[in-house]
């Protein structure tokens, strides 16, 4: 009985750390997305129309998403 449970134990462990390395590689993909869609911006729009390009990366976070 003690070894049902030990396995299973091991086994829920070894799942919560493979969820939260699948989470971790979302969360990079999404930071390196804002930055693309930052850069994009930037380039686009100059520092004057600042709320312009904040719109910009805004709509191409929801586009590419």
């Amino acid at each position: 009985m003690k070894s049902i449970i030990t396995i299973v134990a091991a086994g829920l462990l070894a799942g919560a750390f493979a969820v939260s390395a699948d989470a971790a590689a979302k969360k990079s993909g999404a930071a390196q997305l804002q930055a693309q869609c930052q850069a994009q911006a930037k380039k686009k729009y100059s520092a004057i129309h600042f709320l312009k390009r904040r719109d910009y990366g805004k709509s191409c976070m929801h586009q590419k998403a």
